[in-house]
């Protein structure tokens, strides 16, 4: 299909893509264009405005005040093969390789993937797992949205109708965790049916789990975050019997529906091995 036709604006300051937005009334923001180009080809997104900020120095990934910063034009690409980018953010990394396929990964960015708020993309357990804050900016200056508080519902988060993301700050693992990502899929560059992200911490003994951390996507309308498995994980020491109850734990947590080739209990099952399997990924890299 041929796009309805769109006024186009390039900003070269937040401010003016703020005042851009705020004026339209009925714009979208395009950053790598991987959600939105095909969005508009199929006729799903018909704004009257595209602001592009692809001028915009909005990329990198870095420390300040204690949080890994990472700006919201830095690339898939980046985090899966950029030296700093893995070092500071493994589990991002990690996450990184599973989006898409190296097209995508190569245009597709962090912060544009958040604000399109896809349930099955991978970033979204990346960043529920570490917490923090999404920064956005707007005419009324910058805000600062809890990771745990950005996303609302299918495609829908936090961010104001003249607001952009401009970067993520996201809380630094303990030292010494663990870190595992597992995703399954029907066909290599789908979407996931299901994904895990976890993260662990040891206590001083070595063997005892004194924190975990799992977020799963592709069963709900957001990202969702599981404390039930977390709590069963916490002060156990590894063995198959505890992955199994974290298993257990994660299925019980999540209420899928059934969809045309995938039923909700398939899911529900696949969401629970997908969690056990990167928790399992992250005790052995804490051990």
């Amino acid at each position: 299909m041929i796009p309805r036709p769109f006024d186009y604006e390039r900003p070269r300051s937040l401010d003016e893509a703020a005042a851009l937005l705020a004026r339209s009334g009925d714009a979208k923001v395009l950053a790598g264009g991987q959600s939105l180009v095909p969005m508009l080809s199929l006729g799903l997104a018909r704004p009257q405005l595209i602001v592009d900020i692809g001028a915009l120095e909005l990329e990198g990934t870095d420390v300040a005040h204690g949080r890994i910063c990472v700006g919201a034009r830095t690339t898939h690409r980046e985090l899966e093969l950029g030296a700093q980018a893995r070092e500071l953010l493994p589990l991002a990394a990690e996450a990184a390789r599973h989006i898409g396929n190296p097209r995508v990964r190569n245009r597709g960015t962090f912060g544009g993937s958040l604000a399109h708020a896809d349930p099955a993309a991978e970033l979204g357990a990346v960043v529920l797992v570490h917490g923090g804050e999404i920064v956005v900016r707007g005419m009324a200056g910058e805000r600062r949205i809890p990771v745990e508080e950005f996303f609302l519902g299918y495609l829908e988060t936090a961010v104001g109708e003249d607001e952009l993301v401009v970067a993520v700050e996201l809380e630094r693992l303990p030292d010494g965790s663990g870190i595992g990502f597992e995703e399954a899929a029907g066909r290599a560059d789908d979407f996931a049916t299901a994904a895990a992200a976890a993260a662990l911490t040891l206590a001083e003994d070595g063997h005892t789990c004194a924190e975990a951390r799992i977020a799963v996507v592709g069963v709900a309308d957001r990202p969702l975050r599981i404390a039930q498995a977390e709590e069963a994980a916490r002060g156990e020491t590894f063995d198959q019997e505890l992955l199994r109850r974290v298993q257990t734990a994660v299925e019980e947590a999540v209420e899928p529906e059934d969809e045309a080739f995938v039923s909700a209990s398939f899911r529900k099952r696949l969401a629970g091995v997908c969690a056990r399997r990167a928790l399992e990924q992250a005790w052995r890299a804490a051990a």
